[in-house]
């Protein structure tokens, strides 16, 4: 078999496992989806999950200045690009995600002073250490496949659990939206890249277990979500 097509045959097989993982399917993602939610239950997710969002590029920045590859960034322009806005800072995904904030009734303060759940800490401390001095391979699997691929199945519940509970409109809800389209999109450029820097067995490994350690990371988070939530842990 060709390293191609072994990697081909590797992408395939941890795409069906990151869809069956307790992070895709996670407890928080379905209730959240279907229940029905008080404004300030909301609120408490949105302030969490903002701090992730506003630290992604951060994380690709770190990643695709330690892939030898000289081609990563080419490949990986298109994430660039549609992160940052395509040129205007006003459709970068953080502006989008702190238009959502605001729908919800928050101010700019709100999600500067909010206290961060440990869970929401140790997500970004993992990725910040991974993608800055960690196993390049590794962070590539949790950058590429441990997000991209996994983000559009899981905002598929939460945008089904704020058009359930909010009257927001498309436009303020366009982060959610976006991103189960654009990630598709993403996940195939990253596997384009990881088909031409892991095309040994034990390399493919190395991104297995990056995809594997961010999505533990994600289960903890939905986890900690669960309990700012629904008052409870699980």
């Amino acid at each position: 078999m060709s390293s191609l097509l072994a990697t081909t045959d590797f992408l395939d097989e941890l795409e069906r496992h990151i869809a069956q993982h307790p992070a895709v399917r996670h407890p928080f993602l379905q209730r959240f989806s279907r229940e029905r939610l008080a404004l300030h239950r909301i609120q408490s997710y949105g302030l969490q999950h903002y701090q992730l969002v506003k630290v992604f590029l951060t994380y690709m920045t770190n990643l695709v200045a330690r892939i030898p590859d000289s081609s990563a960034a080419t490949i990986l322009r298109g994430v660039f690009e549609d992160e940052f806005g395509q040129y205007t800072v006003f459709r970068s995904h953080v502006h989008l995600y702190q238009n959502f904030l605001r729908a919800l009734g928050l101010q700019d303060e709100d999600w500067g002073r909010i206290q961060w759940r440990e869970e929401t800490r140790n997500f970004v401390s993992g990725h910040l250490k991974l993608t800055q001095d960690g196993d390049v391979l590794m962070a590539l699997g949790a950058i590429g496949p441990g997000h991209e691929y996994s983000i559009p199945l899981m905002f598929d519940y939460l945008l089904k659990g704020l058009r359930h509970n909010t009257a927001l409109s498309d436009r303020e809800l366009e982060y959610f939206a976006m991103h189960i389209e654009e990630d598709k999109d993403h996940a195939v450029a990253f596997r384009r890249l990881i088909a031409e820097v892991a095309q040994t067995a034990m390399a493919r490994d190395r991104v297995r277990q990056g995809a594997l350690f961010s999505l533990e990371l994600r289960r903890r988070f939905w986890d900690g979500c669960h309990a700012a939530v629904f008052g409870r842990s699980l």
